[in-house]
């Protein structure tokens, strides 16, 4: 597995290089399958996550579609974090606890 400690900007036209938008439902969406895009990109299995993590398929395979609701609110919030650490990606600082209620106008 490569390191891949990657901090989202608006630089390039890289699939790597990504800024995500704080207070915007779509782009913790797209930040989901972003965290998809990079577990494929280093090679690591989703069984590899389900046994680090202890993650069911169900809830990963959701997780990476940009299902915010793959886990009641806010252990999505908790899910997301550990998985953006698992991967080494940076989990922006302007996503709050409070993005992730579903049904919340972001």
């Amino acid at each position: 597995m490569k390191s891949n400690n990657i901090t989202p900007t608006l630089t390039g036209g890289s699939s790597s290089d990504k800024k995500f938008e704080p207070q915007s439902l779509s782009n913790i969406e797209e930040y989901l399958r972003y965290l998809a895009q990079i577990r494929v990109e280093n090679n690591i299995s989703v069984e590899d996550v389900m046994q680090h993590l202890n993650y069911s398929r169900s809830t990963l395979d959701a997780l990476e579609q940009g299902d915010l609701e793959f886990i009641q609110y806010p252990l999505n919030y908790f899910f997301t974090r550990q998985y953006a650490s698992y991967l080494k990606v940076s989990f922006p600082q302007q996503f709050l606890m409070s993005h992730f209620k579903p049904g919340e106008k972001k």
